[in-house]
């Protein structure tokens, strides 16, 4: 059952989407990650939203976001998830759905050190699977070598205005392929309890982290007996790839490090819930006027009966 989606505003947000029965769909190459990068760096400029960092692997994609509404969080990942399934499948040659299901998305808490916890994890991404040594080494889209230098953006990404392309071609005009190419730019935000860090510190931080990523990517590896799989080797693998087996271990409600700070958005979350599952019943009932929580979607209006006809 889906969860209903609210109480994002101005709040850090750990998104999730895994490819179709955890095909390794997104499998890096030249071509993919610049597609991947064009069509986030497009969706950011359409609709605004804050990211903080992003790691698309070969099966499923993490992105850290800071959205202004649900609706802006719903626009943006919908456009980034729709065009990269239009745009990437054909350039792997998969013609079925790329994404197993809608996205998931998990609120993050104030508190600093969970903010650095889902930054860490985002690092983490390649070491702690044992596909690279190090996070920068993962030859896909990921946004850990930016940050680690202090860049404020992530650069290369091409977009292809196939609209523009098709209303050109319609109107007879020749133009090269290259005349629908745009280069798209991500524009990347610190995490909100970094914000106000002084550069230096900052640095030194996500030194730390990704120290610790690569310590544990040395510890599977003495458990394992088997180094990593290294860029070159990834990037022999053919990209409908199933895997035998997936992590399917249900992902946390919220991301909080204190009880405290979880039952917080728990019962903020609740409320909001009950809100709007208290105005949904009196717009089955035919309510005319009903106020729904901010930062919802309604559900549709009630079903109209048919009129019964006479004897």
């Amino acid at each position: 059952m889906r969860r209903i989606r609210g109480c994002v505003r101005n709040r850090l947000v750990e998104v999730t989407t895994r490819t179709f029965q955890g095909r390794h769909l997104l499998h890096p190459s030249p071509e993919v990650n610049r597609t991947i990068k064009g069509v986030i760096g497009r969706g950011q400029r359409r609709t605004g939203i804050d990211i903080c960092g992003l790691a698309f692997m070969s099966n499923h994609a993490h992105m850290l976001l800071v959205p202004e509404s649900t609706k802006q969080l719903s626009e943006f990942m919908g456009f980034v998830n729709g065009n990269i399934a239009r745009k990437v499948g054909p350039l792997q040659g998969w013609r079925g759905k790329l994404w197993e299901r809608r996205y998931q998305h998990i609120i993050i808490s104030d508190e600093l050190e969970a903010q650095i916890g889902r930054l860490k994890y985002l690092f983490s991404q390649g070491p702690k699977e044992g596909l690279v040594r190090h996070s920068w080494d993962w030859p896909g889209v990921h946004c850990v070598g930016e940050i680690r230098r202090g860049y404020p953006e992530l650069t290369g990404g091409i977009w292809h205005d196939q609209t523009a392309e098709g209303k050109a071609r319609r109107a007879g005009k020749v133009l090269t392929p290259e005349e629908f190419l745009i280069e798209e730019t991500i524009l990347l935000s610190h995490v909100p309890r970094l914000a106000d860090w002084r550069r230096r510190p900052r640095l030194e931080l996500i030194e730390q982290l990704l120290r610790e990523c690569e310590q544990t990517g040395r510890e599977l590896q003495r458990e394992t007996g088997r180094p990593p799989t290294g860029p070159r080797r990834i990037l022999m693998q053919v990209p409908d790839f199933q895997p035998k087996e997936l992590d399917r271990s249900p992902a946390p409600s919220f991301h909080a490090v204190t009880g405290a700070a979880f039952r917080k958005l728990r019962e903020e979350y609740k409320a909001f819930v009950n809100s709007y599952r208290e105005c949904a019943e009196k717009l089955k009932e035919g309510a005319l006027e009903v106020a729904f929580p901010p930062g919802c979607f309604p559900p549709h209006l009630p079903y109209v009966p048919e009129v019964r006809a006479g004897p």
